[in-house]
């Protein structure tokens, strides 16, 4: 293996120095000198930028004056894929065109002005910090328009929690590590302090208690400490993946994949007094780690201007239960040009992102008067700057080592391998593109994205934009048809769907309306695949544990259990535990994912009821009563959080870890078109899916 590399750095120079030749006697390059690409080898099979955003790359070692290029997601327009091995079907909106009648700031023009919003983000988005903000209260709790702080909580609320749990007569001295375990939220390296009973924050510089990431502690207008904590987006948007000593920006992965248990927390602070544990069941769901965050046909009721229309009311209350999701990693969003897993709005409507961010009132429109249209302001202003901190992440590098001539073998099987051949028999309808992993998922080793066969620009490397039809990727239905066309059109009409740009060209709104989405069909959004190995379970509603069984569908479990962390030794209490992210304890390199248990059907109730949650998400198999459910849940908003099982036995808060998709929305089939690959091609695959 030393020879390979030597040999081929001895070939790399060879082409430089030819591209020296060249440059000077003819006056162009071999190959594109790109920012955006690895161009000191662009016959390489190996190379990822890990995400983020281009122009952000673009601006390392850069002055502040320097003009920033074209964001390639704005490249991404109707024709640029024709005839190109990676397709794209869904396309960029500038939704600040006209910053005026949008009321915010658009896209940066030079490196210091994004460097300036980003870290006005950052400050926004980083716990502990003086600007940090919360759910429902942005970063003004206290507000008229945040209700007085409604969604917040006090410190002394949260130091009683260890009294909902049993089996303590006081609070554990480890509270902080059960606080992380028991609902799954893990602690970051940075300084996220609260403080302990009888301390006084502003005396301990916030205290001396370490909060999990999904929480925060906010500061009054005057920048001192209040002894207020807010949720925080890192409950359904970040986790943890290892330890900082198995590699660089392994830990608490900001943008990684959640497994928390949001619901439970709720569950116990209700009691305590924190009022916004009621909303529990509109926006959770029944397993620990996914979220129902997307929601967004409840909060479309409200137009940005006047009073809801009863055909509006009717058409989101008919839209169905949206169900189960795992939220989509947060570096990937600058290699996206549409958003959520339905693609339902462009990258360039970040109001969305921060919904929950958003002062409480901001949700209802005008219907508030003044103290909605400040929320919203808060938005305008705020929404943009958290979107470009989000966008920078970049994703972890796998830390183990590859086997190189195998990834390589991968790279051209994940480029070049046609699922749709004939030999390959494939049953299933050909999509667009040549046929391989990248015609849905972007191309991402330099020789093909400087390849103008696969891509119309090397620009455009690890740009995913092809909303694969439903019949097509097969995967569970639920979300993406519950975002009905009235749902849809509601959006339109609300502060989050941009209705200051509806009916221009850059029309913002919900992008899966008829009359913006044309003769393309619904379907689910193939993701770009930088650090993938570090964003299971798989699918859009986190049904499938490891890479291997996205690859395989003959060897996906019905019901499964991820690995639990262990206990806390000296722990005399109740201990629920989360789930084990432990590299060299829980996760499975060979088949790239979690470690799992297969879980028979049998009566741990309410998760596993044999003969009614133990059926197939079929019409034609499953009992009549639970096709009854299923109807009810696929034709009334919110009928099935509101009916989710308890939480109220330990048995039952343990039974949150089974993944059953026999459940309505939790569904494993689909991406049945790789059934087509031999197990020898899905190694090499995913040995090259981990360079990524």
């Amino acid at each position: 293996m030393m020879n390979y590399h030597k040999y081929k750095k001895v070939f790399v120079d060879f082409c430089k120095m030819l591209t020296v030749i060249f440059t000077i006697f003819y006056g162009v390059s071999v190959y594109a000198s790109d920012p955006f690409v690895y161009d000191n080898d662009p016959t390489a099979l190996l190379g990822s930028s890990r995400g983020g955003l281009a122009i952000w790359d673009y601006c390392y070692g850069k002055d502040d004056e320097a003009v920033l290029p074209v964001d390639p997601r704005s490249m991404v327009q109707p024709g640029i894929s024709d005839g190109k091995a990676v397709h794209f079907n869904a396309y960029w909106k500038d939704c600040h065109v006209d910053e005026e009648a949008v009321r915010e700031i658009g896209t940066p023009e030079t490196c210091g002005e994004l460097r300036d919003i980003f870290h006005r983000g950052e400050e926004l988005m980083d716990t502990g910090g003086v600007n940090v903000s919360s759910l429902f209260a942005g970063s003004r709790y206290n507000s008229a328009e945040a209700v007085g702080g409604i969604a917040v909580f006090s410190a002394k609320q949260f130091n009683k929690l260890w009294d909902r749990w049993g089996g303590y007569s006081e609070r554990p001295d480890n509270f902080d590590e059960l606080v992380t375990n028991r609902y799954g939220s893990g602690l970051s390296e940075g300084r996220n302090p609260y403080p302990l009973p009888g301390e006084d924050p502003n005396e301990t510089d916030g205290g001396s208690g370490q909060l999990p990431e999904m929480l925060t502690q906010l500061r009054k207008p005057d920048g001192s400490w209040s002894s207020k904590i807010g949720v925080t987006c890192h409950g359904c948007h970040s986790g943890s993946v290892g330890t900082p000593e198995d590699g660089e920006g392994l830990g608490f992965l900001f943008g990684g994949s959640s497994a928390t248990d949001l619901n439970l927390f709720l569950r116990d602070m209700l009691p305590l007094g924190y009022i916004a544990g009621a909303v529990t069941p509109l926006n959770l769901t029944q397993v620990r780690g996914t979220n129902n965050a997307s929601s967004i046909n409840i909060a479309f009721i409200f137009p940005e201007e006047g009073l809801p229309s009863i055909v509006d009311i009717i058409g989101i209350l008919l839209s169905g239960s949206t169900g189960s999701m795992d939220s989509p990693a947060f570096w990937n969003m600058g290699h996206r040009p549409v958003k959520f897993v339905d693609g339902v709005f462009p990258m360039d409507a970040p109001r969305v992102d921060a919904v929950f961010y958003s002062p409480f009132l901001g949700l209802f429109g005008s219907f508030t008067g003044g103290l909605g249209d400040k929320a919203q302001d808060w938005m305008r202003e705020h929404g943009p700057l958290m979107n470009r901190w989000v966008e920078s992440l970049k994703a972890p590098e796998y830390p183990y080592p590859v086997d190189i001539e195998l990834a390589e073998e991968g790279a051209v099987m994940f480029h070049e391998l046609d699922l749709w051949a004939p030999e390959r028999r494939n049953r299933v309808d050909t999509p667009e593109g040549n046929g391989s992993c990248a015609s849905c998922h972007g191309a991402y080793s330099p020789r093909y994205v400087n390849n103008e066969e696969f891509l119309a620009s090397p620009k455009l490397e690890g740009m995913a934009s092809y909303i694969v039809p439903l019949g097509i990727i097969d995967t569970d239905r639920r979300r993406a048809l519950t975002n009905n066309e009235a749902m849809l059109k509601a959006g339109s009409n609300n502060f989050f769907g941009y209705p200051a740009t509806k009916g221009t060209e850059n029309d913002c709104g919900p992008q899966n309306q008829k009359r913006l989405r044309g003769d393309r069909e619904l379907g689910y959004l193939a993701q770009p695949l930088y650090g993938v190995w570090a964003t299971a379970p798989y699918f859009h509603n986190g049904s499938v544990p490891n890479v291997w069984e996205v690859l395989k569908p003959a060897d996906r479990k019905p019901i499964w259990e991820r690995k639990s962390a262990p206990k806390p030794e000296q722990t005399e209490g109740v201990a629920i535990m989360g789930f084990d992210t432990d590299l060299e304890r829980a996760f499975d390199s060979e088949r790239l994912g979690w470690d799992y248990e297969e879980v028979a059907c049998t009566s741990r109730s309410p998760m596993l009821q044999p003969g009614f949650s133990c059926s197939r998400w079929n019409k034609y198999r499953r009992p009549f009563p639970m096709q009854l459910v299923d109807i009810l849940f696929g034709n009334v908003v919110a009928a099935w959080n509101l009916l989710f099982p308890p939480t109220i036995t330990d048995q039952q808060m343990e039974n949150r870890k089974i993944y059953n998709t026999h459940l309505y929305s939790q569904g494993n089939m689909g991406h049945e078109f790789t059934s087509v690959l031999t197990d020898d091609e899905r190694y090499a695959i995913i040995e090259y899916l981990k360079t990524l």
